[in-house]
């Protein structure tokens, strides 16, 4: 295992009501001179408070870890949805996915595998946008020659956004299943009956 004295990014996970972004900045920037760390990132925080953050901070932000998936997809209802009811409880996500575009912040993307729901682990009483969805991910799996996972996850790594999923596992089974994402190349067809699926209704 390599050994380093280092931090290559680190992360403040969630945001803190009472944040003080210059007290930030201060300690980042002693961290930072002493060679303890590399890259700040954070997770969990939307555009206001990444602004606020951008502002005070001495180097760029290079990653923001947010949940997303074909499990949770208001953050893409957020677009889709715009300026329709169908989009009203994806306000919340304001312009966080364009933010992160334009400052070159890598959006990671926590949960990545949707708890595993559309490859073998959902739960009885899932609900039939789940089953149907599992049921179609199979389906592409079967014609692209791949695992269920490989295809959740390409359906992330298709979006514009260059997500970075975060597959959360130290199991090299699971690590395996999801290693031929990268070469499947979903058509938008296909990653428009995904997304729909999973919503549960259509667009």
């Amino acid at each position: 295992r390599l050994q380093t004295d280092y931090i290559d990014v680190l992360m403040l996970h969630r945001p803190d009501p009472l944040m003080e972004p210059d007290e930030i900045n201060e300690a980042w920037r002693t961290l930072f001179a002493a060679g303890k760390v590399r890259q700040l990132g954070v997770s969990n925080m939307h555009a206001g408070q990444l602004r606020q953050l951008v502002a005070a901070l001495e180097t760029p932000l290079v990653a923001n870890q947010l949940e997303m998936s074909l499990l949770k997809t208001d953050w893409l209802d957020a677009d889709s949805c715009f300026n329709d009811a169908q989009g009203q409880q994806s306000l919340v996500w304001g312009d966080t996915l364009h933010y992160c575009q334009g400052q070159d912040i890598a959006l990671q993307a926590w949960g990545a595998l949707g708890k595993g729901w559309y490859s073998g682990g959902a739960p009885p009483d899932a609900a039939p946008a789940t089953v149907a969805t599992a049921q179609l991910v199979q389906q592409l799996a079967d014609e692209h020659g791949v695992t269920r996972e490989s295809i959740v996850l390409a359906w992330l790594l298709k979006h514009p956004a260059r997500i970075q999923p975060v597959i959360g596992t130290a199991n090299p089974d699971r690590i395996r299943a999801c290693a031929d994402a990268g070469r499947v190349a979903l058509t938008r067809g296909q990653w428009y009956a995904l997304y729909q699926s999973a919503r549960g209704r259509e667009l």
